[in-house]
């Protein structure tokens, strides 16, 4: 039986090229595209199928006329303006969707069974003062001044917040790859986070790929983003000082003084120039988070230079990297618990028992099947 041929426009295949890096492609599909594009071969249906897949992009897709336009209105409200962001991944895109597909689900739950819209949305829509911004969050979380102090480091702090918000009605999600595909990592360089903004659902995701210190101070972020009001697609890897909107500047103004307020930061700072990068990492450990954020703090305070500040960025980038090299898998059950919300999980267990969603809903929810989600409802806490 011979191969069936088809017609794909030009254009959707150098749109397709811009969605995956080449190097995912292969040299033989690559060597198969050059000569598509260049009318010495026409692709047949196995292999669109093929580009299809290493592209993770639809298959309907390559059949269009012109190439598809996606509505991704989250990217308006991305911190930089980067090449990436302009034209997003497949997996970027994939994640977002999933994350919309969980927080339609809960808005609608939410709304059946009677709760209320919730407060914390917006409520400091129209303050600009970082420190009343602070107490406001500290009171609805529960936080004291020196709340990072129970817990022993950055990862015990990132839960503690998280458990936190999950109590506020915010859902918290977690993930460094897409849906459970360990072959499709998010890449931090494109996004660290997002928050998308409702009155019922209110919901952040925090890229797993990147450090335990910048997952925290991304929690922050994003929560500071919901109490204002306004998504957030935060995409700055290396912490500009400069080049942000004013409302990414409050944002992370208020998360540094979440995690290390002021009046206790210069307390502890004594220290000559020649001690600057020990004292930067004892803090660290001190206030439970990351040395960037200690940085920026001492930068703002006036304590050092913004070459001293580069220069702890660039090293914290060069560490992460080495680490993620080092990287090895752990317990699945406990990564796969640790991606959901718990109350998201709790919700649709509720929801199974009064009949209002299927299993096999929920299984295409969370990312698993019959034996998985039954090991993670039982490890966060629900009763299916």
């Amino acid at each position: 039986m011979s191969s069936v041929q088809v017609n794909i426009r030009p254009e959707i295949i150098h749109w397709a090229l811009r969605q995956t890096p080449q190097e995912k492609l292969g040299d033989k599909l690559m060597n198969n595209i050059t000569k598509w594009l260049n009318g010495t071969k026409t692709p047949t249906f196995r292999q669109i199928e093929d580009f299809s897949k290493r592209t993770n992009i639809p298959l309907g897709y390559f059949f269009l006329q012109t190439p598809p336009v996606e509505q991704i209105g989250l990217l308006e409200f991305r911190t930089i303006s980067s090449v990436q962001m302009a034209d997003p991944s497949r997996n970027f895109i994939d994640t977002l969707h999933e994350m919309q597909n969980i927080q339609d689900w809960m808005i609608s739950y939410r709304q059946d069974f009677g709760f209320e819209k919730l407060s914390i949305v917006g409520c400091m829509r129209n303050i600009r003062d970082v420190d009343s911004i602070a107490h406001r969050i500290r009171n609805d979380l529960d936080l004291n001044l020196t709340w990072f102090e129970k817990n022993d480091d950055s990862r015990e702090a990132f839960k503690h917040i998280r458990r936190q918000l999950e109590s506020c009605g915010v859902i918290v999600m977690v993930n460094g790859v897409v849906g459970q595909n360990t072959h499709r990592p998010l890449d931090t360089d494109e996004f660290r986070a997002f928050a998308m903004v409702d009155h019922w659902a209110p919901l952040i995701f925090i890229n797993a790929a990147d450090s335990s210190g910048a997952r925290l101070f991304s929690l922050l972020h994003e929560t500071v983003h919901i109490w204002l009001g306004k998504n957030d697609l935060y995409n700055d890897r290396k912490c500009r000082l400069f080049g942000v909107s004013d409302t990414e500047m409050l944002c992370n103004a208020v998360a540094a003084e979440l995690l290390i307020p002021r009046n206790i930061f210069l307390k502890h700072w004594t220290v000559s120039d020649d001690d600057i990068y020990t004292k930067i990492k004892e803090l660290a450990k001190d206030f439970r988070c990351g040395e960037v954020v200690v940085a920026r703090r001492a930068y703002d305070s006036g304590k050092i230079e913004k070459a001293a500040y580069d220069q702890i960025v660039q090293n914290a980038i060069e560490n992460y990297n080495r680490q993620k090299q080092k990287s090895s898998g752990g317990n699945y059950y406990y990564t796969k618990g640790s991606r959901l919300d718990s109350c998201f999980v709790k919700a649709l267990c509720e929801s199974i028992r009064t009949g209002r969603t299927t299993y096999t809903e929920a299984y295409y929810l969370t990312n698993t099947s019959r034996k998985t989600f039954s090991e993670v409802v039982h490890r966060l806490g629900g009763i299916e």
